[in-house]
């Protein structure tokens, strides 16, 4: 799959033109969870209104503590009044700090509670999302993609925009009203120290900018290479006996080691970019005090006067934070989303088409009418030209050829993996792009010659041929597979994992549960690619014997380079280079077919 383009430096207006679609269409894994993230959003309104308050309850407690109020030089003097409210009406005053402090932090913890659970909910539904439309990709999706770049998209891509959905939509909302509610209560409070004192805030936002550019460069870099990552290990998992093989460990951690390398390096320039932002801003922060402080000297400020407008001064500088690093939400919620969308918008090539049919259970009769084919692949040669074949239900019909002579890619067609460039895909008369693709495929059992186990046990393993099938139903199609005494034999018998991709068994015994799990699945036409490519002569011999009971009544396709396993097919059909040169019987074909006589001869008699 293409790396996504580097996205532009964008003005924050731009932006936020740029961010609306995308964000729009987002908000709507949002709608399911409204009334949770209404509550949310009001205890979000609630803190503010709270976190404003403090200031003002401050005044109140230290007015009426200190009695009016005294100068620094009563302060440093130690003549401070002793005059004042009465001890029990203190004591109640003193109690609007707890009291508001908790309303506070209840209000700050449903706000962060709600927005949580709303924020985890979107995720596991983008994610669906996400990883449903992946599955309903045609092959020749897959066949162009990078594994681990999609796993960067499903896992990495729908979490930082599920991060940014939610936090622009709490700090939104939340964070302005803080401002402007504290901003309101210290003009109240005394307007001229608070005008001086709020002129800092500008310069404490400088850093914020120089450098929310530079954690935003490192970031992005940061987030590109994380998704290299994902390549290397998917890759290095799917293909380590590849890598053992030629033994190329030792490359494969270069190539690690140097996907880390960058990102440590942009890594730390993040960290470095933010961890200097704090102390230049305390530092900023600091003259502030001295000026407040300055201020307070002249103006002979009451010390509960002073200590609201310090607070509220504390208190405002975490949200006028957040609010600045709204636009770095932003970027990252548009360069996310725009991947997550550009993913969504890839359309399958292979669909149902509008009135679709759900075929029944089927005779077996399949037809291939002037069919012509190719990957797309530039000027690769067609994989099949004007190819037609006619299979009778329920006989054994046996491809033979060359490699890259068509046969895998005739049984792709009979999937409904690709739809041909020409000519009609017929199952029982029926064009297969007018068949419902569940129902066409529930007709069809197959077993190539890459099978794949998940890592899960033996009994899983053979139950995704039919996911309703009973223990019975399993067994037995082990048996008929001759699989069933190899399992007993295993350390927990059906219940044994058998590795990833099946790494823990023989690759004979992998071919046996995958065609058994073909024979659970009970299809009435079975596709064989290369079915017996991994098995030792007396397994060999064993499946042919399962694959001689399938033959009643079930239409059987079989594709094998050693002819000594279908010299008894009904019908064997001869390819070269795309094209069906002959077909008949084994007997007939010695007679008329140099290229199959030939392959029998190479096989037979060169021993």
């Amino acid at each position: 799959m293409s790396e996504s383009p580097k996205p532009k430096k964008l003005s924050f207006p731009q932006l936020l033109i740029a961010v609306w679609k995308p964000y729009r269409s987002l908000s709507v894994f949002l709608t399911p969870y409204r009334v949770r993230l209404v509550l949310g959003l009001l205890a979000g309104v609630g803190y503010a209104a709270s976190n404003a308050a403090v200031p003002l309850v401050i005044k109140k407690v230290g007015g009426s503590v200190f009695s009016g109020g005294f100068s620094q030089t009563q302060l440093l003097s130690g003549n401070v009044p002793t005059g004042g409210p009465d001890v029990k009406d203190v004591l109640w005053i003193c109690l609007l700090v707890p009291v508001i402090m908790l309303v506070r932090s209840i209000l700050s913890y449903m706000n962060t509670y709600c927005l949580t659970w709303v924020s985890l909910k979107v995720l596991r539904d983008i994610r669906r999302k996400v990883f449903g439309h992946l599955m309903e990709q045609s092959l020749d999706f897959f066949n162009r993609s990078q594994s681990g770049r999609l796993l960067s998209r499903v896992l990495n891509d729908t979490r930082v925009a599920q991060e940014s959905l939610v936090g622009i939509v709490g700090d939104v909302i939340k964070e302005p009203l803080t401002v402007i509610g504290m901003v309101y209560v210290l003009m109240r409070i005394d307007w001229k120290f608070s005008f001086v004192t709020l002129f800092l805030f500008p310069i404490c936002l400088v850093p914020l900018i120089v450098y929310g550019r530079k954690v935003r460069k490192a970031g992005k870099a940061e987030e590109n290479e994380a998704g290299i990552m994902a390549v290397i290990l998917q890759e290095s998992f799917a293909g380590i006996r590849v890598i053992k093989s030629f033994a190329r460990e030792k490359f494969q951690l270069d190539l690690f080691d140097k996907s880390s390398e960058i990102q440590f390096k942009s890594s730390l320039s993040v960290q470095k970019s933010s961890a200097i932002v704090q102390p230049m801003i305390e530092t900023v922060s600091a003259f502030g005090v001295s000026l407040a402080l300055f201020y307070v000297y002249f103006g002979h400020l009451g010390l509960g006067k002073f200590m609201a407008l310090m607070a509220g001064m504390f208190l405002l500088y975490e949200p006028v934070k957040k609010i600045s690093r709204i636009h770095l939400i932003l970027q990252k919620c548009l360069s996310a989303s725009t991947s997550i969308f550009e993913l969504l918008a890839t359309h399958p090539t292979i669909v149902d088409a509008p009135e679709a049919r759900v075929l029944g259970r089927s005779q077996g009769r399949l037809e291939l009418q002037d069919v012509s084919f190719h990957y797309g692949i530039q000027d690769a040669a067609a994989a099949l030209e004007k190819v037609n074949l006619v299979i009778a239900p329920g006989t054994k019909v046996a491809l033979v050829g060359a490699s890259g002579a068509g046969k895998s890619t005739i049984l792709s067609l009979f999937l409904r993996f690709y739809d041909p460039q020409e000519g009609r895909v017929l199952l029982d008369g029926h064009d297969v792009r007018y068949l419902q693709l569940n129902s066409l495929r529930d007709q069809i059992g197959i077993v190539t010659q890459e099978n794949f186990l998940f890592h899960d046990t033996i009994r899983e393993n053979i139950r995704f041929g039919r996911l309703d099938a009973t223990h019975e139903e399993i067994e037995e199609a082990a048996k008929q597979a001759f699989a069933h005494e190899f399992i007993l034999a295993q350390p927990q018998g059906y219940e044994t994992m058998v590795g990833d991709k099946g790494c823990l068994i023989s690759g004979g015994q992998q071919q046996r549960l995958a065609i058994a799990r073909a024979l659970l699945k009970g299809a009435p036409i079975l596709l064989l690619d290369e079915a017996t490519s991994a098995l030792d002569s007396e397994s060999e011999r064993m499946i042919q014997v399962a694959l001689e009971r399938l033959e009643k009544g079930r239409t059987v396709i079989a594709i094998a380079h050693r002819l000594s396993t279908v010299l008894a097919s009904d019908l064997i059909v001869v390819m070269d280079q795309g094209r069906i040169v002959a077909q008949g019987t084994h007997q007939e074909l010695l007679q008329s077919s140099e290229i199959y006589k030939n392959i029998y001869e190479l096989q037979f008699t060169h021993h």
